[in-house]
């Protein structure tokens, strides 16, 4: 795949967390940018989390309260 170069102006502070981030993953800065873009805009992963989202809303309580009782 053909890749274009982009510059970004940000400040210090967020560069800094965004190596971290990538070191972390194991990733270089442009990998782990590519990866932030492309998870932000996958309509899969959109739709997963407005599910989730659904089942937390009408769950949630329910959830809440059987990872609070003791287990025998």
């Amino acid at each position: 795949m053909a890749k274009t170069q982009l510059n970004v102006r940000l400040d210090e502070e967020t560069v800094e967390a965004a190596r971290q981030a990538a070191g972390n993953r194991h990733m270089s800065l442009q990998e782990y940018i590519e990866h932030l873009v492309r998870s932000d805009t996958d309509p899969v992963r959109k739709a997963f989390l407005a599910s989730a989202a659904n089942v937390i809303e009408e769950f949630g309580d329910l959830i809440e309260e059987r990872v609070r009782e003791p287990r025998g």
